[in-house]
């Protein structure tokens, strides 16, 4: 007569095996992935709010340091989305300079843990304002 369970037949059996370590494994994976797409998103976005920048230096070199409608234009075309975009005039070795700082802030698509909502981006380029 048969046992209906037996412990040894039971230790060889593999099936599920498989689905059970990719249900372990799974979540790691998918994060690592993500993370990765995130830390893309976020560089491709600091080259922008860069760029952003550099136009802003070079309208100032273009339209003087005191046009700041066309700076302000300059930078608002590389940039589809609202920026805070400060001007101010400094001073460097006694020669005048337009200072331009452009802050962002960037959410994450994907929020991996409570309190992590996204960060600040920020570029800074420096025009002689003659």
């Amino acid at each position: 007569m048969r046992r209906l369970f037996s412990f040894q037949e039971f230790a060889r059996d593999r099936s599920g095996a498989q689905a059970v370590e990719f249900a372990i494994i799974a979540p790691v994976l998918f994060a690592f992935i993500f993370g990765i797409f995130e830390v893309g998103r976020l560089t491709y976005e600091q080259s922008r709010v860069s760029a952003a920048a550099a136009a802003g230096a070079r309208a100032v070199t273009l339209y003087g340091g005191s046009d700041e409608t066309h700076i302000e234009a300059a930078i608002s075309a590389k940039l589809p989305y609202a920026a805070d975009i400060d001007l101010s005039d400094t001073t460097f070795g006694g020669l005048a300079f337009k200072q331009i700082v452009i802050s962002y802030d960037f959410d994450f698509l994907i929020k991996f843990a409570p309190g992590i909502s996204g960060v600040t981006i920020t570029a800074t380029r420096y025009a002689p304002a003659s």
